[in-house]
């Protein structure tokens, strides 16, 4: 009889575990999704058990429980990450992982207990990869520790992140929200609407980032949760041209900060702006005065963004003015709002390119754009090396 090349292996979905009763003690332990990995962990933990009748890499060490070892890992990250990252992993930690899993040993938590308390939750697959994201690093300490092999988050099928829920703004809307809002604010939801700035990039403003010469914005820090750092991704560094009503309303809001602090956009005790009583004194307000359905401050970014590309605006330039760093982000999110690029594909080709050749039209001989800047850039010399 051929001996069973899996004994002591057990199969979850795509993950293999190692089970096998000790002392009258089932040990199970996660292995991995190949199964010629599974089998090599398999016999390293039997050799382990045979020589020393236990599991050989747990003999001289407690495992700790995952709160405990979540919180050394929180101390050796706090003075390492930005404030509002902190925040978020303080919260997901608090809320919903240490609730959960505190007590648990960590090489006990599986990948099938992860998926079961994911599931249970019942959150969108964006929400439920932010909870787990300190779960993940807090693993990864464990494999440092010796206290597991393998991280069982990484054994997870992958959650596909949905798609944002966008509620961009018409341009009569965007106007009426300007008019209507509170004349202190006036200056800024103007230039929120029409620069595509995060909220951050502009409440850390100062004016010697104004360039009212170059007509640019230089955006190079942003402002979170009373932090001033610089901006998350390298995209984010920027400089974004001012449009004339941008360039009208930062002009009209001198009289109000210049000369009297750096930032130039503050609240009405002077003090740098803070998202939550913005959206509750003066955003909310406003859709509710013009008729609007409350949406969230971050549709003024998708607004901008909305009108430039339906206006027929390159989404190359929109994409450098709003920070992205690949065309990916302007297409994936915005597509589907252009209503100026609903139009018959095959019809501008036809009338663009095949009907004029067909009537003996001559068309402009096809040169890339920077092939033919470079020639005519290159001395005579370097031309007649290429013939």
């Amino acid at each position: 009889m051929a001996k069973n090349k899996n004994h002591h292996l057990l199969k979850r979905g795509d993950t293999w575990y190692f089970r096998k009763k000790v002392r009258g003690n089932w040990i199970k332990k996660v292995l991995s999704t190949s199964v010629t990995e599974a089998r090599r962990l398999r016999d390293e933990f039997l050799e382990d058990i045979r020589v020393h009748g236990r599991l050989q890499e747990y003999a001289n060490k407690e495992v700790p429980l995952f709160g405990e070892l979540a919180m050394k890992w929180y101390d050796l990250k706090k003075d390492k990450l930005r404030k509002s990252t902190l925040k978020d992993y303080r919260n997901n930690l608090n809320n919903f992982l240490l609730p959960k899993f505190g007590n648990w040993p960590v090489d006990q938590i599986d990948c099938i207990s992860i998926e079961t308390f994911i599931a249970k939750l019942g959150c969108k697959n964006k929400r439920a990869k932010n909870i787990l994201i300190p779960m993940r690093n807090i693993f990864k300490l464990a494999i440092k520790g010796g206290y597991i092999k393998v991280n069982p988050i990484s054994l997870m099928d992958p959650m596909k992140p949905e798609k944002a829920n966008m509620k961009p703004l018409l341009f009569e809307e965007a106007q009426a929200v300007i008019e209507n809002v509170d004349p202190h604010y006036r200056n800024f939801f103007c230039v929120a609407f029409f620069t595509g700035m995060r909220f951050g990039e502009m409440a850390a403003l100062k004016w010697k980032n104004v360039d009212f010469r170059l007509r640019v914005i230089k955006i190079r820090e942003t402002l979170v949760l009373g932090q001033e750092t610089v901006p998350k991704t390298p995209g984010s560094i920027r400089d974004v041209e001012m449009l004339p009503p941008v360039i009208d309303a930062l002009r009209d809001h001198r009289k109000v900060t210049w000369g009297k602090s750096d930032y130039v956009f503050l609240n009405r005790y002077g003090r740098t702006l803070n998202p939550c009583p913005l959206r509750k004194n003066a955003w909310t307000k406003a859709l509710k005065k013009v008729g609007i359905e409350y949406r969230s401050l971050m549709q003024t970014r998708h607004t901008y963004a909305c009108l430039m590309l339906n206006a027929g605006v390159l989404p190359g330039y929109v994409m450098k003015q709003m920070g992205h760093t690949s065309l990916k982000m302007i297409y994936d999110h915005y597509y589907t709002y252009i209503k100026g690029y609903e139009r018959d594909e095959g019809e501008v080709f036809m009338d663009k390119v095949y009907n004029p050749y067909m009537k003996g039209e001559k068309s402009a001989p096809f040169v890339p754009h920077n092939d033919k800047r470079e020639k005519d850039s290159m001395p005579n010399s370097l031309l007649s090396l290429q013939k």
